[in-house]
């Protein structure tokens, strides 16, 4: 058999217009399906990425019920010393309030999710300082200043203009009204249209005076600095903490929608890669039929003078397995300068980004994200199909009679 396995290596070198061919084809739907995977993992990544970071963060460390029932009684101290774990997989947190108000003009109101933050540590979990598109984000000095910044589609609603005043409307956590104005200094266009018309974010330190808080806060964000980390670390946490009195959620738990969004988007993908996996498939089926039907000649010839079906059909299956092999390693070199030019260029979206906002918040350039599995994967789905494709034509040439297929054209 060792013998027919050199013949298969000479017969693939012997014949370069052909081998060429075959493994250009093989080459080129292995770079295909590689850079168009590498290229949705990436999008995936940073439809993730940027959904956690618009508001959610990975994890949110609630009093009991306020997920489910977000009223200003469910509140807690805000001391992090013992909530918050020293973990190398937390980059950053920050503390907020979180109540429902009524956002009043002099001619008009609406309902809004009002929001406590501490502006130097709120940059540094959400990209709400990113997203202020006029005016100007909190300073440092901002304490516990009567300032707030609105959602772009709230102050087009509300008919407002940077600068002028909004007064917040809601309940203290002592049951009595609680009212107070703040002066707009900034617009946020965050893409995520439920936010940019009911969203308002002022200093914590306003919230908590107007809520009668003292140090009380609402809730505390984290931000992860790898995804597949976030579980874990919501369970350090939950070791830490009161069961009883408190809620650890991490961004699936907390926003539920968003999670079903993610999965679609992987089944999805699922799809896209078994469609194109196909195409690369069909296209290298057809290839080697073609190189193997034109060869009928000589399987007569080898078959008239001795040699077994079995060792034909393990030379062809050979010659496929050397051409795959090196169609492979010219796939992957086509891959490497696709991630060269893509990790550079990235992907413009700008064409359709606006309708994609609207339920993800995705920037319109993605870059492509490469997964080692993702890779070996496709590679050997790219081999297995170049060398079992050949078992089919291979096994109908050796079923004929010798002489019919010295005969053949």
């Amino acid at each position: 058999m060792r013998t027919f396995f050199r013949i298969a290596w000479r017969n693939v070198r012997r014949n370069i217009r052909r081998s060429s061919l075959t493994v250009l084809i093989i080459a080129f739907g292995l770079g295909t399906l590689i850079i168009s995977n590498a290229l949705y993992d990436g999008y995936h990544e940073k439809m993730i990425s940027n959904i956690v970071q618009i508001f959610i963060g990975h994890i949110q460390i609630h009093a009991a019920g306020f997920h489910a029932n977000p009223s200003v009684e469910k509140c807690f101290d805000g001391s992090v010393a013992d909530i918050i774990p020293h973990d190398r997989h937390i980059i950053a947190f920050a503390r907020r309030v979180r109540f429902q108000a009524l956002a009043s003009t002099s001619t008009n109101s609406g309902a809004v999710t009002a929001i406590g933050i501490e502006p130097e540590k709120e940059r540094t979990v959400t990209i709400i300082e990113k997203s202020v598109v006029s005016g100007r984000y909190f300073d440092k000095s901002a304490g516990d200043a009567n300032e707030c910044l609105a959602g772009e589609q709230l102050m087009f609603n509300l008919q407002l203009r940077l600068g002028e005043k909004l007064v917040l409307i809601s309940q203290g956590i002592d049951g009595s009204m609680a009212a107070d104005a703040f002066r707009i200094v900034g617009v946020c266009r965050t893409g995520n249209p439920d936010i940019d018309r009911s969203f308002v974010w002022i200093p914590i330190r306003a919230a908590q005076r107007l809520l009668n808080y003292g140090n009380k806060i609402s809730e505390i964000a984290l931000l992860c600095d790898r995804a597949d980390r976030v579980e874990d670390v919501q369970a350090k946490i939950k070791a830490r903490i009161d069961k009883a009195d408190m809620e650890v959620l991490n961004w699936k738990e907390a926003a539920p929608d968003i999670l079903q969004l993610v999965e679609l988007d992987l089944a999805m993908q699922t799809i896209l890669t078994a469609i194109i996996a196909a195409i690369v498939a069909l296209a290298v089926m057809n290839t080697m039929l073609m190189a193997i039907q034109e060869r009928y000649t000589e399987f007569g010839i080898m078959a008239a003078i001795g040699a077994k079906p079995r060792q034909i059909i393990g030379m062809v299956v050979s010659e496929s397995f050397f051409l795959g092999l090196i169609g492979i390693v010219a796939g992957l070199i086509i891959s490497m300068l696709g991630f060269l030019y893509f990790g550079t260029h990235g992907v413009n979206l700008a064409s359709f980004s606006e309708g994609v906002a609207k339920f993800i918040c995705l920037k319109t350039v993605v870059y492509p994200v490469v997964k080692v599995k993702q890779v070996v994967l496709s590679c050997l789905f790219v081999l297995a199909s170049s060398t079992f494709i050949a078992l089919l034509p291979a096994v109908r040439a050796v079923r004929l009679d010798a002489v019919q297929a010295i005969r053949h054209i």
